[in-house]
């Protein structure tokens, strides 16, 4: 297992991480910040293991210490622990002001972190959670432990039940607490910009523990104000139908590389240097049609099932305004908002570069959680409502899926079916889910094999002939 999380770290796939104190609902016995660790941890101590070391991994090291007066001790799980010999990084506020943390173990050794970890957070890609979880199950202890992301996106409730089992503490965040980067690798990262608010949603946590232990540990307070505030969402709803990423990227990328043929574009072809700025018209109206799809979708299950957090879901221009809105120098099209919006104007495109030229980079998150991770667990939603005889639109969904497939050497989609030889490595909806599922995974174990056998046994009849 060390092996193989390690290797996963050496292939970029693991970025941020955190994990935080575990709070239970009641009736279950008290974990985190009351529990102990380790002899060293007196009481009231939680011990959290950061997984990997991006952006907001650096950011939490630099955070969680100074945020809880010392009470929480962070825990570091990075492929490389050498960069890491200072365990005092700083994370730099937009105001210049620095904060300093302290990191009291690191290691390449699942073995050595998670076993005493009260909580443990995934902040890495996407696209890596279902590698990542299945490589720490060995190591976690339900029952001790919570387990969280930084950013979750598509089915990742129902991935964390399905490896942790029925009575994992898991929690999601809908957004990253803070627009940031890293300085200098295992030194200092930096705050470009905190965000007011974000939702989260959990499994087997109240509302309590998320105010009391979850939220303290991001809030950039040295700045003098208390945010983000997390707000505890109705069901997970507005994760899984995010107008976010995972529209985003697929329209800009596929506008960007719309007539690449194969072979490595010239200079005088190459796409724009930035992933966000100058969106053109054409990227600009493919996100119009996957928003209204998203939207379809979206309305189509609270009209089958009630959802709650499917009124917490907007759509993509509306959202924009809200979150970023004195941010955005053009209005006028949701094209010109997403390409003049500051808060995204410093992201790159992401290409492979040759000699001859640049060609699309089929292995990087912007393809590989948005597609697998997004779209096609959309798809899978529309595939199951259909079943129902709910029929919703996923034509453009589905366009882009088979394209973004093509250069990735993937196959979901077979025939417009999600059928495809690749789809067993994502989380997706199956034909024999509750639908649901979706919004909430149930609280115990899915009793549905023993009571229909138990319907069948109960059948009016005297036995085996």
């Amino acid at each position: 297992l060390k092996s193989l999380v390690t290797r996963h770290l050496t292939h970029g796939k693991m970025q941020r991480v955190k994990r935080f104190t575990a709070h239970v609902t009641p009736g279950q016995r008290p974990t985190g910040l009351g529990a102990k660790s380790t002899d060293s941890v007196q009481p009231g101590e939680c011990i959290v293991t950061l997984v990997a070391a991006g952006n907001s991994g650096h950011v939490c090291a630099g955070l969680i210490d100074g945020n809880t007066k010392g009470r929480v001790k962070v825990q570091l799980l990075t492929s490389r622990p050498d960069v890491w010999q200072n365990k005092r990084p700083v994370v730099k506020f937009p105001d210049g002001q620095i904060q300093e943390g302290l990191i009291t173990r690191v290691s390449s050794d699942p073995a050595e972190l998670i076993p005493q970890s009260d909580i443990v957070l995934w902040t890495g890609p996407v696209n890596g959670t279902k590698e990542v979880f299945e490589n720490l199950r060995p190591y976690l202890d339900t029952r001790r432990t919570a387990v969280g992301t930084i950013f979750a996106q598509g089915l990742i409730h129902l991935l964390a039940q399905r490896t942790f089992g029925p009575q994992v503490r898991f929690f999601a965040l809908r957004n990253i607490p803070w627009l940031c980067r890293v300085v200098k690798v295992g030194v200092e990262s930096e705050i470009v910009g905190a965000k007011s608010s974000i939702g989260v949603m959990s499994l087997n946590l109240d509302e309590n523990w998320v105010k009391t232990e979850l939220e303290p540990l991001f809030v950039v307070q040295k700045t003098g104000k208390w945010e983000p505030i997390i707000e505890l969402l109705p069901d997970f709803c507005p994760i899984v139908f995010n107008p976010a990423n995972q529209i985003i990227h697929p329209a800009r990328y596929w506008a960007m590389f719309r007539n690449w043929k194969g072979t490595p574009l010239p200079p005088d072809q190459e796409p724009p240097e930035w992933l966000y700025r100058d969106m053109d018209e054409v990227a600009g109206e493919v996100l119009v049609v996957l928003d209204e799809e998203l939207q379809a979708l979206k309305n189509a299950y609270y009209a089958a099932t009630g959802a709650a957090g499917c009124t917490h879901v907007v759509p993509l221009a509306e959202r924009l305004l809200d979150q970023y809105g004195d941010q955005i120098s053009d209005k006028s099209t949701l094209a010109k908002m997403v390409g003049t919006n500051k808060a995204y104007s410093m992201a790159r495109t992401p290409v492979v570069r040759t000699k001859q030229g640049v060609m699309p980079n089929a292995s990087h998150r912007v393809v590989t959680d948005d597609i697998g991770w997004g779209l096609c667990a959309l798809v899978s939603i529309a595939e199951k409502l259909e079943s129902a005889g709910i029929n919703t639109p996923t034509t453009m969904m589905k366009m882009l899926i088979e394209w973004h497939q093509k250069l990735m050497g993937k196959e979901y989609l077979y025939n417009g079916r999600l059928r495809g030889r690749d789809c067993s490595e994502l989380v997706l909806l199956r034909m024999s889910d509750d639908l649901e599922l979706v919004a909430k995974a149930p609280a115990s174990g899915n009793m549905n094999w023993i009571s229909n056998a138990e319907e069948q046994a109960m059948e009016p009849r005297y036995g085996n002939p």
